[in-house]
């Protein structure tokens, strides 16, 4: 897949990508120091926040990409944080640091941002045979699917749409 994903965007996007098989993908936002290190990483170091976890118990290959400010530059239109996977099934992942009033505003940006991502990857890459899974990371741990009537045809949307699963979490199982 990452062979794939840097023919795609037809630039160096290397120091965006990596190729894992953990059981335990732990991503953090990195929201400080300079510009250009502002996205998300894999935690590396225990003092490294985590604001994501993917669960990889059968240690499948999965690509991490780091989309916002680095394959997709901070001029380009909003985008999702990252995505992680591989051609059977690849999440979008936003990240929203959210106080308790904010969370709506915040869904409703998220939700553009994964539309927004999943759009350009589906430009550029076939995923036709891909489970796609589109996942907003706000301040629950629990992954749930967004229940509301107006949650409920935000996931109908995005299912006709991008044939793609909405959820929101911290967590999800590969």
């Amino acid at each position: 897949m990452i062979q794939e994903l840097i023919d795609a965007f037809d630039r160096d996007i290397t120091t965006c990508l990596i190729e894992t098989n953990s059981e335990l993908i732990e991503v953090y936002d990195r929201y400080d120091g300079p510009q250009n290190e502002r996205r998300c990483y894999i935690k590396s170091e225990d003092n490294h926040p985590v604001h994501f976890e993917l669960k990889n118990p059968t240690a499948a290959n999965v690509v991490f990409a780091a989309l916002d400010n680095c394959i997709f530059s901070t001029q380009d239109q909003s985008r999702c944080d990252f995505s992680i996977g591989n051609f059977q099934k690849l999440y979008f992942i936003e990240i929203k640091q959210v106080k308790r009033g904010q969370r709506s505003s915040a869904r409703k940006d998220a939700i553009q941002q994964l539309r927004s991502a999943i759009s350009i990857f589906r430009e550029k890459i076939d995923l036709n045979q891909t489970q796609l899974i589109a996942v907003i990371a706000l301040k629950a741990r629990q992954v749930y699917p967004l229940q509301s009537a107006t949650r409920v045809a935000e996931m109908v949307a995005f299912k006709e749409d991008f044939n793609a699963s909405l959820m929101e979490g911290q967590s999800h199982t590969f």
